[in-house]
């Protein structure tokens, strides 16, 4: 059994990780370009396979599937929030044209399974209904006045509802995660928002710098996060569910977290009170104004087997430990 894996970053990454301690598996990553040091860090690299490829290339993709036998596939490269804002049509290529070509390969071979990294920005143009009871994955949609908020959101929520129609009409078994907020330790700048936003916060505490936070982001309603190595977690659990009826499921956090209580949270672990710099740059969470229930875990954790292993607090010390083992003396 071998599982390829789309895109080497924070989530990609760890879900090879935890497919060679799990399962004793060699995962092939494909990414256009790897991180070295981020991913030595995160997997024995001679315990996987590394294959430069294009997600665009659907012949390059076949190639990668059949030259290393694979039979499932994780598919979470693509590029993020503020990099589609800023390029919109390559974003749409990459993210969706991607996801098809990904799907289209997985017909083409016979893959057993894909799996999907979604986003839970997908539902953060609906109003929100004012409700505190969670919030499943198959949220209601005013397919006019309601819509996902970004061009990435839009894309994420396309992938989906082609995973749906490969799966109805060509027998693809496809399902799909819908990540909250990830975060997680990364060398140089992690390419999502809401990492780049924790990174600040963490890393600043860290180091005793100043930290430079937006007032949009230091003001906006509760949201909800994920730790980068839960979201693997999901992912893996995913591509290995025996019965997911469900197809699409949230993986987030048991609970809402603002950025002030983050910011306290960080400042008592990490003994240090934060300099806070408030800034009228524009939010890096990517999340929308209007406040929303937390994620209904429940389909996740009886379906996938899925368990918050790391909540707010204990994804904190976590992060804070290995900036302790990794940073320079």
């Amino acid at each position: 059994m071998t599982t390829l894996i789309t895109g080497a970053g924070l989530v990609g990454s760890l879900a090879a990780a935890r497919l060679i301690a799990e399962r004793d598996e060699r995962p092939v990553l494909y990414d256009v370009g790897f991180t070295m040091q981020n991913l030595a860090e995160r997997v024995d690299l001679d315990k996987v396979t590394l294959v430069r490829g294009d997600v665009t290339d659907v012949p390059d993709l076949i190639r990668a599937i059949q030259t290393h036998r694979v039979d499932r596939i994780i598919h979470s490269a693509g590029m993020l929030t503020w990099m589609v804002r800023e390029r919109p049509y390559t974003g749409v290529r990459v993210n969706l044209i991607g996801t098809l070509a990904v799907f289209e390969a997985a017909r083409l071979t016979g893959v057993q399974r894909v799996v999907f990294c979604s986003s839970n920005t997908v539902h953060l143009g609906t109003k929100g209904g004012g409700s505190t009871e969670p919030e499943g994955a198959d949220f209601a949609l005013h397919t006019v006045s309601e819509y996902p908020p970004s061009v990435y959101a839009s894309m994420k929520l396309a992938g989906e509802w082609l995973g749906h129609c490969y799966r109805n009409e060509y027998g693809v078994d496809v399902v799909s995660v819908r990540f909250a907020g990830v975060f997680g330790p990364w060398h140089g700048t992690p390419s999502g928002g809401p990492s780049q936003l924790l990174q600040q916060v963490i890393e600043c505490a860290y180091y005793g710098r100043p930290c430079r936070l937006s007032a949009g982001d230091l003001d906006r309603a509760a949201t909800s996060y994920v730790y980068a190595a839960d979201a693997a977690q999901g992912t893996v659990r995913g591509v290995h569910a025996a019965e997911p009826t469900t197809r699409v499921y949230n993986i987030a956090m048991a609970e809402l977290h603002t950025l002030r209580e983050i910011v306290d949270m960080t400042e008592r672990l990490a003994d240090r009170k934060l300099q806070i710099e408030e800034t009228p740059a524009a939010s890096l969470s990517g999340y929308g104004s209007t406040a929303h229930p937390p994620p209904d875990l429940h389909p996740a954790g009886a379906e996938l087997g899925y368990q918050v292993e790391y909540p707010m607090e204990e994804a904190i010390r976590d992060y804070l430990g290995w900036l302790q083992r990794t940073a320079p003396r």
